[in-house]
């Protein structure tokens, strides 16, 4: 069988989760060309989302999205698959404790795949919330999940370089291989990079990864103003990320304390394990005292402000022909990289599938 060079341009989630995919089908020779890669330090670049999710599995599509729904279904299971065989790639199922803002109507489109899904109690909903649900949802330690895709990648003979790129149609030169077409997963590197992408734009985001061994669970929950939430989300080693904010626009690059003060506050009031208690503590934010914010402050092993690559229209999943290469674009996953990976990942391959038996055709 004939193997066709292809480059994947961008070492995110998506980025390496879609050359993963098209180097295990046999069919292409990838090369991973991005500024950025996975490694064992923690030194990257604010603009490169990926290092400072919390990342654990959540729904966000709406009823409508098709694409969106059937991208988190996919990934929902692969993950499953991973935290029961894969141990050393840093996933694991937990419990989910899930409150919103939107009612909506009927029952939830996930409740007919997730496991152990049913309703809370509206006397456990905290302050904001309009619903609440359990479920068994994902966590993902995400240092440890990148490096395990970089290497099962590798293992496949896929190839990283990295390079910083001008346009990702310069990526096969720079790669060095004699691609015919390229993935674009370059994230809010397509404001640039020849994409010239308007509809992309930075979310902030603000969290703070604490030592809370007792957290078994992670939980996510609306908060007083709509560009916040406040989630828990353990990594499975005894650290938590808790957050946060979703502040569009915004590319205020260093830590707000009284954000901090408000994530300290918020998920205390969520998740009393965090300092040891049990659920029977719960209690609102305005009732979590200062020394209550102080033991948790103790607690913290660092802050994070990170750039979440999000798009007006949502993802853009589709085939360009540009400079003469087959282009498929896969990027603006915002805040649901994670939890849609793999789904978004195969959609990818579908569709460099398609355009190439085309182009053969012509």
């Amino acid at each position: 069988m004939a193997v066709t060079s292809v480059v994947v341009v961008g070492c995110g989630v998506i980025g390496l989760t879609t050359a993963l995919s098209l180097q295990r089908t046999g069919r292409y020779s990838v090369t991973v060309v991005a500024r950025e890669t996975p490694s064992a330090t923690s030194d990257v670049s604010q603009e490169w989302a990926s290092p400072y999710a919390g990342a654990n599995w959540r729904p966000f599509a709406s009823l409508g999205d098709t694409v969106q729904r059937e991208a988190e279904e996919t990934t929902y299971f692969r993950l499953r698959d991973i935290a029961a065989t894969q141990p050393a790639a840093g996933v694991k199922v937990v419990p989910m404790r899930d409150f919103g803002v939107s009612p909506g109507e009927g029952v939830p489109p996930f409740f007919s795949y997730v496991h152990n899904a049913r309703y809370i109690p509206r006397a456990e909903w905290p302050e904001h919330a309009y619903f609440g649900y359990t479920y068994e949802s994902l966590i993902v330690n995400v240092p440890r999940y990148l490096m395990w895709l970089r290497q099962h990648f590798c293992a496949l003979g896929g190839v990283i370089r990295q390079a910083e790129l001008a346009h990702i149609c310069d990526s096969p030169a720079v790669a060095g291989v004699p691609a015919v077409a390229v993935v674009n997963c370059a994230g809010l590197g397509c404001q640039a990079l020849g994409v010239n992408d308007a509809a992309m734009f930075p979310t902030r985001g603000q969290t703070l990864l604490v030592q809370a061994p007792m957290v078994d669970f992670t939980a996510t929950a609306p908060a007083a103003r709509s560009d916040r939430a406040t989630y828990v989300i353990p990594r499975g080693d005894g650290t938590v990320v808790i957050g946060g904010v979703f502040e569009q626009g915004s590319t205020v690059a260093s830590e707000d304390p009284e954000t901090t003060d408000e994530i300290l506050r918020n998920c205390i009031a969520l998740c009393p394990q965090l300092l040891d208690r049990g659920f029977e503590q719960l209690r609102r934010p305005s009732e979590v005292t200062k020394d209550d914010i102080g033991r948790l402050r103790a607690r913290i092993i660092c802050a994070k402000v990170g750039f979440r690559p999000s798009r007006h229209g949502g993802p853009r999943l589709e085939v360009e022909h540009l400079r003469g290469l087959t282009v498929v674009h896969n990027y603006g996953h915002s805040s649901f990289g994670y939890q849609s990976s793999w789904g978004y990942a195969s959609a990818a391959v579908r569709l460099l599938d398609g355009a190439l038996a085309v182009a053969a055709k012509l």
